[in-house]
């Protein structure tokens, strides 16, 4: 996995991405952003949107296409965080994915998780869903998965472990009752993508 940061914005910028404007428009940035188009059915299925996929259009919560100059490789996959930097799963060459992940902060602000398909040339297909991420201490696995409906189980890569619980993750669950299953895939060191869902 590769990391890189992006420029931070401003407050202003932030605040004016956030009401639907143009940042580079209204301060007076030289150098406008890349083109948005809206997607076809064609860059749905795509990213992953397509039928008999078990995956629909629900399950993003923006898909768009994007100009992205210099990306090399057919299919890119990054999780940005909470701080605004993108974690790189899936790239080829170690190209700025910021011109993607830019497009995507037009309607999606930070953390989540996104996947985009070259569609012709510089053109780009992208999918972006919101995601919770916790920083969760646990030097093992990729995947946790807690449960607790009466007894409580912790499970690493899928099979149970007699690990102590990491207390963050039991804060998580409990949040949502006292019967629930949290499951946590890890983005990159203590940063884990999380979801609760209450027994």
């Amino acid at each position: 996995m590769g990391l890189f940061r992006r420029r931070q914005e401003t407050l202003n910028e932030q605040l004016l991405r956030r009401a639907g404007l143009d940042p580079a428009h209204v301060l007076g940035d030289p150098q406008p952003p890349p083109p948005v188009l809206e997607p076809t059915p064609s860059v749905l299925a795509a990213v992953g949107v397509a039928d008999g996929s078990g995956v629909g259009p629900k399950d993003w919560d923006t898909a768009l296409t994007a100009m992205a100059p210099g990306l090399a490789g057919e299919r890119v996959e990054f999780t940005t965080i909470p701080n605004g930097d993108v974690i790189v799963g899936e790239e080829a060459g170690d190209a700025d994915l910021s011109p993607l992940a830019d497009a995507v902060e037009r309607h999606v602000d930070p953390p989540y998780r996104a996947a985009a398909a070259r569609q012709d040339g510089d053109l780009w297909a992208v999918g972006a869903k919101r995601i919770e991420v916790a920083k969760v201490p646990f030097p093992a696995g990729d995947k946790l998965e807690l449960s607790r409906n009466g007894d409580e189980e912790l499970r690493v890569d899928g099979e149970p472990s007699g690990t102590p619980v990491p207390p963050e993750l039991e804060r998580l669950g409990e949040a949502a009752g006292d019967s629930f299953y949290v499951e946590a895939s890890r983005i990159d060191g203590d940063l884990w993508e999380v979801r609760v869902t209450p027994l």
